[in-house]
């Protein structure tokens, strides 16, 4: 089932930034897209639940070097 999470990010300066993190959202399988925003900061995901948790993306997003928060 397709289910959506938005995440407020922090970290993100440019639009290099949310370019490099919307790329590694986006190539996370189950990810169908994946829209991430400098004004606001936050990453907009559209996903399949059964093959990607939130959990899981949250790690992809602070992997990428940038901060989840609340």
């Amino acid at each position: 089932m397709t289910a959506s999470v938005t995440f407020k990010v922090e970290g993100m300066s440019c639009t290099g930034c949310s370019g490099k993190l919307q790329k590694a959202l986006g190539a996370v399988p189950g990810v169908s897209a994946a829209e991430v925003t400098l004004e606001p900061a936050q990453a907009v995901i559209q996903y399949d639940e059964a093959k990607v948790s939130p959990s899981a993306l949250k790690d992809t997003v602070e992997d990428v070097g940038f901060d989840v928060v609340g």
